[in-house]
């Protein structure tokens, strides 16, 4: 009879844990993410040779309306992405920091024009002055006139790294062309951490109660 008793309980604690996420994910914002915010008209002509509202650009770069001679459309998020010519395009998230026990994950749409122009790309993720994570290749894989989604993760442990985190996205030759970047922050959720905490305390209970 306690053992079906333990047994059932056991099965309760799991159902209720099992509707209930153990983490939540948390979408950090950045502005101009799409790079849809112009510094200049970019019509008739579609180039803008920066800057670009929300990012700090340095070297050759800006943003772009390309046409269906040099993308499939649509684009990856909205009509407008950025260009670098070997230089950097890069965010500090002011007043967002690293938090303990989280995983962040940043994505970025890179891009491949029909016309060509093979580059490597280079994207960071940073915390201060510190580099986090990086991640490095080559737009040539990506199918010409398409974009491909490039993932970036990095975890912390209980200790963190200070400092505002930051984006940095760059080439090292002609056209990296970016879009849609996103970052998420994946913490754990404080009410399902207690309910697991509820149930195994819960469960060892029941485990003292079988052994008298």
């Amino acid at each position: 009879m306690r053992l079906k008793c333990l047994l059932f309980c056991v099965i309760v604690v799991c159902l209720v844990l099992s509707g209930v996420p153990a983490f939540a994910d948390t979408s950090v914002p950045i502005q101009n993410a799409s790079f849809e915010t112009t510094s200049s008209v970019l019509s008739p002509v579609p180039w803008n040779y920066g800057p670009i509202p929300g990012w700090t650009i340095t070297g050759s770069d800006g943003s772009w309306q390309p046409s269906s001679a040099s993308y499939n459309l649509p684009l990856p998020d909205g009509s407008t992405i950025a260009w670098s010519n070997g230089g950097t395009i890069s965010q500090t998230l002011t007043g967002i920091s690293l938090q303990p026990n989280s995983t962040y994950t940043l994505i970025v749409a890179v891009g491949h024009r029909l016309e060509g122009y093979q580059t490597d790309y280079n994207i960071q993720l940073e915390a201060g002055s510190t580099v986090l994570a990086t991640v490095t290749g080559s737009n040539w894989p990506i199918t010409q006139g398409s974009f491909m989604d490039v993932v970036l993760k990095y975890s912390t442990g209980s200790t963190v790294t200070p400092g505002d985190l930051g984006i940095v996205l760059g080439s090292s030759g002609p056209q990296g062309n970016f879009d849609n970047v996103r970052l998420t922050e994946h913490v754990p959720e404080p009410s399902s951490l207690s309910l697991m905490v509820v149930g195994l305390a819960f469960a060892g209970l029941f485990s003292r109660f079988l052994r008298s």
